[in-house]
């Protein structure tokens, strides 16, 4: 009888291998299934923090020259024209920003289920789970 320790099973033991290959034949799909996920994980990750430094370069820029523009103002009424323009322009960024960073995250969600199916019409997508019954009319 073989070391339980230093082999689990026997290095030889065609049975094992068939086993073995079994298994990961069977979970093949499932872990092309996790390898995608983890891509468009990794992808709308990346998506996304790029759209937020793009953001903020943006912003860090239009508000230096929001400053260097405020410094020059010479009336009050010229200062409080000056903080209109840059808070309107401020809001503007802030929405389109936020609606880029929506997209960007629909985007990693939408690149499709994964599976065989596409999901409609009780398709299956992903895990072999079972389709939705059809409803009779």
């Amino acid at each position: 009888m073989p070391d339980a320790v230093k082999a689990p099973f026997p290095p030889h033991d065609r049975t094992n291998q068939a086993l073995f290959g079994t298994m990961l034949s069977d979970n093949a799909a499932w872990l092309g299934d996790i390898q995608q996920v983890y891509g468009r994980m990794a992808h709308g990750g990346m998506a996304f923090f790029q759209e937020v430094s793009r953001f903020w370069e943006l912003r860090m820029h239009e508000d230096r020259e929001a400053c260097a523009e405020l410094m020059a103002c010479r009336t009050p009424q010229e200062l409080q024209e000056c903080g209109q323009r840059f808070a309107l322009k401020a809001s503007q960024d802030y929405a389109e920003g936020i609606s880029r960073l929506l997209q960007a995250s629909i985007g990693a969600l939408e690149d499709g289920p994964i599976g065989k199916g596409d999901g409609a019409k009780g398709e299956d997508v992903g895990g072999g789970a079972a389709a939705a019954p059809k409803q009779v009319a």
